[in-house]
């Protein structure tokens, strides 16, 4: 999917926010990093949510291995080749680095370094508990003391728990998407360009439900609905045009870009009684119960998530539905539990796909071929 008008529209956003002195701050697209605590610093969180393709996975080996994430690897070769529809990562004014995944750290680490880059260290624990949760902390109010040595200007509870409100709102907002009964690609353009916006996003996107609303489109009969889990479709990627191609239809997006993101709302109880605004990001860290990140059962948590919506679909729409898992390759988290999703879900009458590619388009015609076989036993 290469949505050339996406890139354009936001090349020009980040330039309007460069000539009004916002200081831009990306980072990869994973969870837990405190977009909120950048935003009420006055920064602007880019996400690296970029799909490749050969040449920036080939442009990215003077730096890492080929046996590194295919996504891993494209974010390397956008920075190492920079395509003009990319040009915006000029404007980049500080990289984080943080720990999701080994690949994330190292992928940070060059890019920091070898396209100087000034970095912002965030890292965050790998388990839940009471002690995790204190590190988490500690890192927020690190990574707040180096935003406002940067600015010179302190970022007040009055100006986090604001950001907090603005986000929680996007998300609820955000969350409604995933329920539009329209083509996948379409929910996926809007999706990926809410999360690259942000709040700023939300009056577009409020019209966008809207319009759909009163104006249902006619979906094919003929298609077969696909709950589609497993690692991001990120922008310039074509995999959604295959998997309509197909025949099928993503209705569910159970991914970072898609419910994961949006599902991370901070209680507004909370908020109106917590003190310390920091807090209420360490409790939406601790809430963030199906990221593949941080949760020690994670396995159970997208099983019992997948199942419920399996069976909530089903019975009140009266139609199957099919789960693909979307591996990109040499992707530990996703692919190391791979076959116990599969073989648990399975067990509860569920079928699935398990997808596993990188983004060479040479694999377009074996991945379609894998796509119709698993729809057409769908029958």
């Amino acid at each position: 999917m290469d949505d050339l008008s996406l890139l354009s529209d936001l090349s020009l956003f980040l330039k309007e926010k460069k000539a009004n002195g916002v200081k831009i701050v990306a980072y990869l697209a994973h969870d837990n990093i405190p977009e909120e605590l950048l935003d009420a610093a006055g920064f602007f969180p880019l996400r690296m949510m970029f799909g490749g393709n050969d040449d920036l996975m080939d442009a990215s080996h003077n730096f890492l291995p080929p046996s590194t994430c295919a996504f891993a690897q494209s974010c390397i070769g956008l920075y190492s080749t920079k395509p003009n529809i990319f040009s915006f990562l000029d404007l980049v004014d500080f990289f984080i680095v943080s720990n999701h995944c080994v690949s994330d750290i190292c992928v940070s680490e060059i890019i920091s370094k070898h396209f100087n880059i000034p970095r912002l260290d965030f890292y965050v624990p790998y388990t839940k508990n009471n002690s995790s949760l204190k590190y988490f902390k500690l890192e927020l109010l690190e990574l707040k003391k180096r935003l406002e040595a940067i600015t010179g200007t302190e970022i007040t509870n009055e100006k986090l728990f604001e950001s907090i409100n603005k986000y929680n709102e996007f998300k609820r907002v955000l969350l409604k998407v995933n329920e539009l009964e329209i083509l996948g690609s379409e929910k996926l353009k809007v999706l990926q360009r809410a999360m690259l916006y942000g709040p700023e996003f939300q009056p577009d996107l409020e019209k966008f439900i809207q319009y759909v609303r009163e104006n249902p489109s006619s979906l094919l009969e003929t298609s077969k609905d696909i709950l589609f889990t497993g690692c991001s479709i990120f922008v310039n990627d074509n995999l959604v045009d295959l998997i309509e191609e197909g025949g099928g239809n993503i209705i569910f997006f159970d991914t970072w870009i898609g419910s994961h993101y949006s599902s991370q709302i901070i209680n507004d109880s909370s908020i109106q009684t917590e003190k310390d605004p920091l807090d209420l990001l360490v409790l939406k860290f601790k809430d963030n119960i199906y990221g593949d990140h941080t949760v020690p059962n994670f396995l159970e948590q997208k099983v019992a998530l997948i199942e419920n919506y399996y069976q909530k679909y089903t019975k009140t729409k009266g139609r199957k539905l099919g789960v693909i898992n979307h591996i990109i390759k040499f992707c530990d988290h996703i692919s190391l539990l791979s076959s116990f999703l599969k073989e648990r879900l399975q067990e509860k009458g569920i079928s699935v796909l398990n997808l596993e590619r990188d983004y060479s388009r040479a694999n377009s015609g074996q991945l379609l071929t894998r796509i119709e076989a698993y729809l057409e036993m769908m029958e």
